[in-house]
Order: structure tokens, then C-alpha cells, then sequence
């Protein structure tokens, strides 16, 4: 029961920095839950959590969405899920948390350094979408890298958020299926993931009556140090 108290806490507060910063969200909910939960449930179950978080910014942008972009992305997509998924078979998952660990450092360092890519072509997304879904199904985090690819000089701000909304919830959309062939049972956890989902639901729109009245540079402080040491602490619980 303590476990799910502070999951569903962190998804709430989780959710509520994905509103203020645009990203990050998901990627500190994925620590968290790997220092909480066994590793093989970590990615399915964080998948449904996000997928709710994503659909739910789809649908209030769904007029913004440029499906040109969607359409390009969403058939590789699926056999970047196909194949990470066949590959995530045969993996034993000792060092999931050292992992997750590095792939939040690598996230904190291309949040620092990330590209400008102005206005990416057409068939990047292509490219873009077969690399997201082999990322989505090993780490399941895939918006901050993805950021760099929507933020285009044709974009408004409510195209930026729609689009890349739309395409992060098909990603976590494939996850499911993916992982139903992996054996993977999700009966047990229902009652927790829909409490997990109304979670990042309610912090999402927390975050957004929030967002005047921070000083955004001192929170992004204190976000990117916390998350740095629980990263950390995943890398060295692993060696231990």
C-alpha cells in the first residue's frame, strides 16, 4: 500500500512538471518506478500510465495536429516496437536500473545541449518513428528526444504540443499490444493503472494553474538536481 501511495503521488507530481516544463515528466516517473517496482513491470506499466498522460494533451490540441507528420511517423513506429520487442525477449534485465540510471543522465545532459533542428523534412519523422518505438519499448521515455524534431519555425505552440502528443500516444499505444505478446499480464495491475492514469490526469491540469506562479528557472534547478541523484542511486544500487 505504501508503494502505491507514492506512485500514485509521483504520477500526480510527475504529471503536474510535464505541464510547467513541457517534458520531463515521464522520464522522472520512470525512475521512480524503477526504484520502486521489479524491472520487468516497470516499462509496461509506465506505458499505459503515459499513454493516458499523452492522449489526454491530444485530445484538449486535437485541432493543432499536423497529420501529415502523425502519418509519416506511425508506420515505422511499429516496426521499431516489433523488433525492440523481440529483442526485449531474450533479455535477462540485471541491469535495468543501472540502465535507466544512464538514460536519465544522457536525458539531463541533451536537455542542456540538445539541437536546434528548425525544419526538419518529411521523411525524418519516418526515421524518427522507427527509433522511437526501439527506444520506447527498452527505456519507455521517449519525449524529450523527440522535442527537438516539433519544434519547428511552422509551428505555433499549440502545433508543437498537439503533434507531438499525437505521436508519443501511439507509441505507448503499441507498447500495450507489444507486450500482451510478451506474456505480459496486465489483469492485476488494472485498479492500479486506472489510479495511476486519473493521477497524471489531475496533475496535468495542476500543473497548468501552476505555471504563473513559479519562478520556472529555480524549479528547473531543483528538478534536474533531484532527478540527477536518483539517477545515481540507480547506477549504484546496481553495482552494489
Amino acid at each position: 500500500m505504501t508503494t502505491v501511495v507514492v506512485l500514485l503521488l509521483a504520477s500526480f507530481v510527475t504529471a503536474t512538471v510535464s505541464a510547467i516544463l513541457g517534458m520531463a515528466g515521464g522520464v522522472t516517473l520512470l525512475g521512480l518506478m524503477t526504484a520502486l517496482l521489479p524491472a520487468p513491470i516497470v516499462v509496461p506499466i509506465h506505458g499505459v500510465v503515459q499513454l493516458a498522460s499523452n492522449w489526454t494533451r491530444t485530445w484538449a490540441f486535437r485541432r493543432h495536429v499536423r497529420w501529415a507528420i502523425f502519418f509519416a511517423f506511425m508506420g515505422p513506429a511499429i516496426a521499431g516496437v516489433a523488433i525492440a520487442a523481440n529483442i526485449w525477449a531474450d533479455l535477462e534485465l540485471t541491469w535495468f536500473r543501472a540502465w535507466i540510471g544512464g538514460f536519465i543522465l544522457v536525458f539531463l545532459a541533451w536537455r542542456r545541449y540538445k539541437p536546434t533542428l528548425r525544419n526538419p523534412p518529411m521523411w525524418s519523422y519516418a526515421a524518427l518513428g522507427f527509433a522511437a518505438g526501439l527506444l520506447g519499448i527498452f527505456v519507455g521515455a521517449t519525449g524529450p528526444f523527440l522535442a527537438p524534431f516539433f519544434l519547428r519555425d511552422d509551428f505555433d505552440n499549440e502545433e508543437v504540443i498537439a503533434t507531438k502528443a499525437v505521436c508519443q500516444t501511439w507509441i505507448h499505444l503499441l507498447k500495450i499490444p507489444a507486450f500482451l505478446a510478451l506474456q505480459f499480464d496486465y489483469a492485476p495491475y488494472a485498479p492500479l493503472l486506472g489510479a495511476l492514469a486519473a493521477a497524471v490526469i489531475g496533475g496535468t491540469y495542476f500543473g497548468k494553474h501552476l505555471l504563473s506562479m513559479l519562478s520556472k528557472e529555480r524549479f528547473v534547478f531543483w528538478f534536474q538536481l533531484v532527478l540527477a541523484l536518483l539517477a545515481v542511486y540507480l547506477i549504484l544500487s546496481t553495482v552494489r
